[in-house]
């Protein structure tokens, strides 16, 4: 019976490796602000991937597309939930994720007899006049990451440090549109593809050494297989819902 805390401590490591062997393969998710909201980006292959949560909460997120559906409709139905039962403005990300996905992440991972969820979840919630922007990062074992300006998502910690490290070098803090954020969101997503794309220990050194060239043709070869996806929450959308997608249109005059 003594050995039994460390079975299950070499159960989770097993389980953490496995998940993450899922995950490395799938593509990023990048979110960050700009002067007119905030922006959740990626690049899909057939399945959407970027969703309305309520009317100023976004999600993205990589994984299991059967997992990721599962979870995106428990936050949805438990904002809806609230929303009927109180008041919309007592839905926040805080209270979505540190009370319901947060606690169902960490039961599933660490559920050794059972089945985890295979997914990373990245949300943003656009600030008003008593809030600021906020995004927050799930990770598949329920750790919750929160910052203000950027956040991204991606198979592994290393891969996540090196998109966060280019994001940190272009000032993330400036001011910029819509067009530059966009860019530099897809720039951003090509340095986490190109990470993924390497064996497990070349990722560790975080750097990718690509010039601006050698993103744009990763962004390239990628949209033969998939489109660019992108949703923001914007301040000047009329009405409460602050939510929508980009169009192609707009998503190719950026490039």
């Amino acid at each position: 019976m003594r050995d039994e805390p460390y079975r299950w401590i070499e159960a989770i490591q097993d389980r953490q490796d496995y998940i993450e062997d899922q995950l490395r393969p799938g593509s990023p998710v990048v979110g960050l602000t700009y002067n007119e909201g905030m922006m959740l980006l990626t690049v899909s292959r057939g399945q959407r991937k970027i969703f309305e949560v309520h009317d100023r909460i976004a999600l993205s997120a990589i994984g299991h597309p059967a997992d990721i559906e599962r979870l995106r409709m428990l936050v949805t139905d438990t904002a809806s939930v609230q929303g009927f039962q109180s008041a919309t403005e007592d839905i926040n990300l805080h209270r979505l994720t540190n009370y319901t996905l947060a606690p169902a992440f960490k039961q599933a991972f660490e559920s050794i007899v059972g089945e985890a969820y295979i997914i990373k979840m990245l949300l943003a919630e656009l600030g008003s006049a008593s809030k600021k922007n906020q995004f927050t990062g799930i990770n598949f074992d329920g750790i919750v990451q929160t910052n203000a300006a950027f956040a991204v998502i991606g198979g592994t910690a290393s891969i996540e440090t090196g998109m966060q490290n280019y994001l940190t070098a272009a000032q993330t803090d400036a001011d910029r549109d819509l067009t530059t954020a966009l860019r530099l969101g897809l720039e951003t997503w090509a340095i986490g593809k190109e990470l993924s794309a390497r064996e497990p220990d070349e990722t560790e050194s975080e750097d990718t050494e690509l010039d601006t060239t050698q993103m744009y043709e990763i962004i390239d070869d990628a949209r033969k297989e998939g489109e660019i996806e992108a949703g923001v929450l914007e301040t000047a959308q009329h009405g409460a819902n602050k939510f929508r997608l980009l169009t192609p249109q707009e998503i190719e005059t950026a490039l």
